[in-house]
């Protein structure tokens, strides 16, 4: 990429300087990743953007050091209400690493934890028979504390059937970690 290229793919026109310029672009895809759930093609997208940003700024001599790594706890529990705790932990710990720190280089690796645990929560409902779930948009993200309650539930009755709004939440997860592994 040559200077020119940088300055147009930062828009640096529109701002003060090129480092505001970068900073409004990485604001605007950070947003996105905490107001919108994880959906992997999307996420990689963003993902793609962000590097191409980092390597714009470079031209303009400013280079970031690479954020500290970030251990995502096992999603391990008897029933699947503790493994759901542990996967939004997980969700929580990187959504704050993102929120204290505006990096491409944090940008980037918040959005492969993100995928990671998205991974790792629907290898736990692998098993689960999702064939008769109500088809909902992958864009549409269950509600945590609705997931909260009704996974509470589903442990305190000890019953076999998750029920519709689960089933269709759990076929969601479903189908994105398809969507990475394809």
């Amino acid at each position: 990429m040559d200077k020119k290229t940088a300055e147009i793919l930062l828009n640096i026109n529109l701002y003060d300087s090129p480092l505001d310029a970068y900073e409004e672009q990485l604001f605007k895809i950070r947003n996105y990743i905490f107001m919108h759930p994880v959906i992997p093609t999307v996420y990689r997208s963003k993902q793609k953007k962000v590097y191409q940003l980092e390597k714009a700024i470079i031209h303009f001599g400013i280079t970031e050091k690479e954020p500290d790594a970030i251990e995502l706890i096992p999603i391990t529990g008897q029933h699947l209400l503790e493994k759901f705790v542990c996967y939004e932990s997980n969700r929580s710990k990187i959504k704050t690493s993102l929120s204290q720190t505006l990096s491409s280089k944090n940008i980037a690796m918040g959005i492969d934890l993100l995928i990671d645990n998205l991974l790792n929560w629907s290898e736990e409902l692998k098993l689960i028979d999702t064939s008769k779930a109500n088809q909902v948009p992958l864009s549409k993200e269950l509600d945590v504390l609705t997931a909260h309650q009704l996974l509470k539930k589903h442990k305190t009755d000890m019953s076999t059937h998750y029920g519709a709004q689960l089933i269709s939440e759990f076929k969601r997860i479903q189908t994105l970690a398809s969507s990475i592994k394809n």
